[in-house]
């Protein structure tokens, strides 16, 4: 009897070969990388008082911090702001250019600090200033966009500056009255032409 043997001809394995400087390189780049992604965890190192105050000094882009992104808002918000009145008790809300010349979110940061920092009351009256002011320029006529918000503007009589409380729930909702704050407090009220006064009265 002949008794043949086979032997395995498969592939032999691959060894690594030795670690080049372009690999160094490599594993220094992912390192640095990482430590970019991760650095913003240094925020959250240390007492709870500590590491709110952190939050608002650093944004830590890509894993925010900053309270824009990171706030717990818990379903609500609450928002210094100013709103006209009509007549009729119709609240228009005035473009933010009546207050100054920055854009929507410096003027709503100046709002926000200035009512904290009590001047509620330069806030309602530097807008009643400039509605009385554009009213006697009589700029109402035309189909622009400007025209059609100076007419809107034209019929309040009165400017509030308000410290609302909306509710995220209700605010998108498709309710008639769903963008009406929740609550509101009135901290500053100026009729067009008159002087302002501080105040401080729930409103809802």
């Amino acid at each position: 009897m002949i008794t043949s043997h086979s032997h395995s001809t498969g592939p032999k394995p691959e060894t690594a070969g030795p670690v080049t400087a372009r690999d160094l390189w490599a594993l220094a780049g992912y390192t640095a990388f990482a430590g970019v992604l991760l650095a913003p965890l240094r925020h959250y190192v240390g007492k709870p008082k500590q590491v709110r105050r952190a939050k608002f000094k650093h944004d830590s882009f890509p894993l925010s911090t900053y309270p824009m992104f990171s706030t717990d808002r818990k379903g609500r918000i609450i928002v210094p702001h100013v709103v006209g009145l009509t007549a009729e008790g119709q609240r228009i809300l005035l473009h933010h250019r009546h207050y100054g010349t920055g854009g929507l979110n410096q003027v709503r940061k100046q709002i926000a600090r200035g009512v904290r920092g009590g001047h509620a009351a330069a806030i309602a009256q530097r807008y009643a200033d400039s509605l009385a002011a554009e009213r006697q320029e009589g700029r109402i006529n035309g189909s622009s966009a400007g025209a059609i918000r100076r007419r809107r503007e034209a019929a309040v009589v009165s400017v509030l500056v308000v410290r609302s409380r909306f509710i995220f729930a209700d605010y998108f909702s498709a309710g008639e009255h769903s963008t009406l704050p929740k609550e509101e407090t009135v901290r500053a009220r100026c009729v067009v032409g008159a002087t302002a006064e501080l105040v401080e009265e729930p409103t809802a």
